[in-house]
């Protein structure tokens, strides 16, 4: 079990998302596409220039909003630079067509991309229905929010000898419980309203512990730690134990993708992930 970094820029600065991935001993690092202002390919890239051993790439691009000519153009570019250590995350983001159509319209724009530069592409997969329908195609899939049993489930109908299964594990980390605790609720509050995320949470048996986050705050949080969704202010050696339950069920690269309070202090982030990364 190989463990990832997933380096939110809402999270972190830019400069300290460089300074992290430059002294931070993880292979992988994946840059969540959130921010109007921020582009993920060229942040990896950054990374791709300190760190000379990892892998980088953005977490995910909603490759049909993209012109794909002007993306190869930049992969091809990168990978020059780099020695191909880039790769690209994709999903469909919000769909306004036919999904039928949007997940062929990506898996041509995935073929693409891979025939002309050659990179590894990992697709965001929620089910195991998307997971199958890229097998043939990608380099591996990206779950979020997934229990145990999910990552099991989905990787059974993915798993090959060259395709990996990579899951984001999202930690909450600050000074005390409560505060974050919070973030956790907010966080997967947020997602619930996704209609597609909904489901996820329903068929997986999570919903109601999400549900009752606010009325059994404790509680729930404790059955979604148990079942593999979200950690608290973890240890390493938790956060190893967990990865080796993912391990059991078919992920390859759990990434590791931590929130922490504004007023938690930047030294204290660096050294805590240091710990977790050592």
């Amino acid at each position: 079990m190989k463990l990832g970094l997933s380096l939110r820029p809402e999270v972190f600065k830019l400069s300290e998302i460089v300074k992290l991935a430059e002294e931070l001993n993880s292979k992988y690092f994946f840059i969540p596409d959130v921010s109007k202002d921020v582009d993920p390919i060229q942040v990896s890239f950054s990374i791709l220039l300190k760190n000379k051993n990892a892998m980088a790439g953005p977490g995910v691009v909603r490759i049909n909003e993209l012109q794909i000519d002007e993306l190869i153009r930049q992969i091809k570019t990168i990978n020059e630079i780099t020695e191909r250590r880039f790769f690209l995350g994709v999903g469909l983001g919000s769909v306004k067509e036919d999904v039928v159509t949007a997940i062929a319209s990506m898996n041509e724009k995935i073929i693409e991309v891979k025939k002309s530069t050659d990179t590894k592409v990992f697709v965001a997969t929620l089910r195991q229905g998307l997971a199958k329908k890229v097998k043939e195609i990608s380099d591996g899939i990206i779950l979020n929010f997934a229990t145990f049993d999910h990552a099991r489930k989905v990787s059974s109908v993915f798993k090959s000898e060259n395709n990996l299964v990579i899951s984001y594990y999202k930690i909450f980390v600050s000074q005390n419980f409560d505060a974050a605790a919070y973030m956790a609720v907010n966080e997967l509050n947020k997602y619930a309203g996704f209609p597609q995320y909904f489901e996820l949470f329903k068929k997986e048996g999570i919903a109601e512990d999400i549900s009752g986050l606010y009325s059994k705050r404790e509680e729930s949080i404790n059955n979604l730690q148990a079942k593999g969704v979200l950690a608290i202010n973890p240890t390493p050696d938790f956060i190893k134990s967990v990865s080796e339950v993912f391990y059991k069920n078919g992920v390859d690269i759990l990434a590791i993708y931590p929130y922490f309070t504004a007023s938690y202090p930047y030294d204290k982030r660096f050294a805590y992930l240091k710990a977790l990364f050592a």
